[in-house]
């Protein structure tokens, strides 16, 4: 899925109004999030996962996701390397 996709599902739940005054945005800023990249081009402002992944591979520093886990109450955990498949 790509993030842009994602982001129409949440606002599918949470009204993009309601996120645009939350984070203090335009409601149009909002919408531009939920549009693929050759639309939004734009704007010049990718959306906020975009950018969340672009950080993580620019530092590779991955406390950064584990910080976004733990603000979602969970934590991160790295997929093992060199993990068996599961047998059908």
């Amino acid at each position: 899925m790509q993030s842009y996709e994602l982001l129409r599902e949440v606002f599918e739940k949470t009204a993009p109004k309601k996120i645009a005054a939350d984070l203090n945005l335009s409601e149009s800023m909002i919408y531009k999030w939920a549009q693929p990249p050759e639309h939004a081009a734009g704007s010049g402002i990718g959306n906020p996962l975009d950018r969340i992944e672009a950080l993580l591979r620019s530092t590779g520093d991955c406390r950064l996701a584990q910080w976004i886990c733990q603000c979602a109450g969970g934590f991160f955990i790295h997929n093992p390397k060199n993990a068996a498949l599961p047998q059908h």
